[in-house]
């Protein structure tokens, strides 16, 4: 896996290649992008499958849309009104989603039972440890 880099890419001119060496943008995604051209604003890139307001937000400082790198607030996102009979979303840190560098929710949710897995398993590690003493 090559290094991730921290200069802005012109999302309009970059290849596949270029595209994935952009923190949190994989092959798949990548492509979706290259499909999805030409991007006359960054708030553009919501309607590519993959990339939500908090995922168009990691990306910024590591894209432009030209010439000129094209610095942009990140874009305002509100708090959802979660009704009762909806399950709660994903579990956040502050206003960025946990696993954020996963390219859809089926990753995702297979990295949060990796870790839930690796803690029990320590769990019950640490349980055989102590009932052998």
């Amino acid at each position: 896996m090559t290094d991730k880099q921290s200069i802005q890419v012109d999302i309009n001119r970059a290849t596949i290649e270029e595209l994935v060496t952009i923190r949190g943008i994989g092959p798949n995604l990548a492509d979706r992008i290259v499909e999805g051209r030409p991007y006359k604003e960054f708030q553009d890139l919501i309607n590519v499958q993959g990339i939500n307001e908090i995922k168009l937000a990691a990306l910024l400082p590591y894209i432009s849309l030209g010439k000129k790198p094209v610095r942009k607030a990140a874009p305002k996102t509100t708090t959802p009104i979660i009704k009762d009979d909806q399950p709660e979303p994903i579990a956040k840190v502050g206003r960025t989603e946990a696993f954020v560098f996963l390219e859809n929710r089926n990753e995702r949710q297979d990295a949060a039972f990796i870790v839930l897995g690796g803690f029990v398993l320590g769990l019950i590690i640490l349980l055989i440890r102590r009932s052998r003493n």
